[in-house]
């Protein structure tokens, strides 16, 4: 299933120690943060992980139901460096949802570098989507290591889905407590993306302080 995953600690003629695989989910929601999720992997740690019967069923968080994502994620913190960073709404809406989600990666791997000690030349740090994040315009000055992004790379690495799912139940736990506080809004059933009863609640009910105004055309 993960047969890839190997792959990553040889490329672009480089050769690394470790990999970090990153997701964001709730880039398209209306309501709350972007969460960015980071899962270290050493090659030992690889080696160790690949034959344990749970890393076949992790999968990108989109291909498990609910039940199998909260069985998974403990246990991916249990064998793995982890870790979710939130990009509050306040900074999606200062500057843009793309840039809150460069911010959040940068923070995730800062996180997991600062918790092992691998010189950061010696990792590979890999991202799905179509373009690696290029940090120095933000103004962040701690060293990045190498960058890579590849379409769909939570269906082909396993720290990339782990990542996705990490993420995934984390900022969903995150919304449905959030459901306790706004309860008319249905966020424990959509939690917080542009469904027609999220958008007829906002009609009705307008928007809360954690919705994203820089998405409001997409409210109805």
């Amino acid at each position: 299933m993960w047969e890839n995953t190997a792959s990553l600690f040889n490329h672009s003629l480089h050769s690394f120690d470790a990999v970090i695989g990153v997701d964001e989910v709730g880039r398209g929601a209306l309501f709350g943060p972007v969460a960015v999720g980071a899962v270290l992997l050493t090659k030992d740690g690889w080696r160790h992980v690949v034959n344990q019967p749970w890393a076949e069923k992790v999968r990108d968080s989109k291909l498990l139901n609910e039940a199998k994502r909260e069985n998974l994620a403990p246990v991916l913190r249990q064998h793995l460096p982890c870790v979710v960073v939130h990009t509050a709404v306040l900074y999606i809406d200062r500057y843009n949802i793309s840039r809150a989600v460069d911010y959040g990666i940068y923070k995730a791997v800062q996180i997991l570098l600062s918790r092992v000690k691998i010189p950061v030349e010696r990792v590979h740090a890999i991202f799905d989507g179509k373009t690696a994040p290029r940090f120095p315009q933000l103004r962040l000055q701690k060293p990045m290591p190498h960058l890579s992004a590849k379409v769909k790379a939570d269906r082909f690495f396993f720290p990339v889905a782990a990542a996705s799912v990490i993420a995934k139940v984390e900022r969903d736990r995150l919304i449905k407590n959030a459901a306790q506080r706004f309860p008319k809004y249905g966020l424990e059933n959509h939690v917080g993306y542009a469904t027609a009863e999220h958008r007829e609640a906002i009609e009705r009910l307008g928007q809360t302080k954690f919705h994203r105004k820089s998405f409001r055309s997409t409210f109805s």
